[in-house]
């Protein structure tokens, strides 16, 4: 009896100790994202130029006559209205020389997406805050939404998305609304076929 008594308490002990081993997992630092969009100004702006046609045309095809014209303002292509769904945003990169929807990613690489809400215009606001769709139709930014963050740790003191963790922070700048292994982020990038790359989208 007494032997069944100890057997019970040590593997109540146990369970005890794993769950709150895995509840006292772990977590990236806010601090680690509310610095990035606290200098977000400092992260090279991606320009879209003929290197990156493939945002709009896969595969790249270097015989197209199609011209791309440079851009800094982009339309997502999302259909998810809760994240950058349905707003234009600006794409900055940490390391804008190895950046591309199908290369592997260095260690540290950021990108930062700062999402806008837009209205359609016939006429641009100028200061790169308008983005041409039409002959004489603009999608103009108007106001700021969220920060959505891509950050590839390569951790393995966290939880990752084959080295990537992502962020949602306010469009203040100041509060973490969602950190970690999003759902909503996993499922869109998931898609990618290197690297959970997906280009300005």
């Amino acid at each position: 009896m007494k032997s069944r008594i100890l057997l019970l308490f040590f593997i109540g002990v146990s369970f005890m100790m794993l769950f709150s081993f895995k509840s006292k997992q772990k977590e990236i630092d806010d601090n680690v994202f509310l610095d990035i969009v606290a200098t977000h100004d400092k992260l090279p702006l991606f320009n879209y130029t003929v290197k990156m046609a493939a945002v709009d045309t896969r595969p790249f095809n270097p015989n197209e006559k199609k011209t791309y014209p440079p851009t800094t303002l982009f339309k997502s292509r999302s259909t998810d209205t809760t994240t950058h769904g349905g707003k234009v945003f600006r794409l900055r990169v940490k390391d804008d020389s190895k950046y591309a929807y199908d290369l592997v990613q260095p260690e540290g690489q950021i990108l930062q997406v700062a999402s806008f809400y837009y209205e359609e215009a016939h006429a641009a606001l100028g200061d790169g805050k308008s983005l041409r769709i039409g002959e004489s139709l603009y999608l103009n930014a108007t106001i700021r939404s969220n920060f959505y963050l891509m950050y590839k740790s390569n951790s393995t003191e966290y939880p990752t998305d084959s080295g990537w963790v992502y962020a949602i922070v306010s469009a203040d700048g100041k509060k973490i609304l969602q950190k970690g292994l999003i759902a909503s982020c996993m499922k869109c990038h998931d898609q990618s076929r290197t690297d959970r790359m997906l280009g300005a989208r």
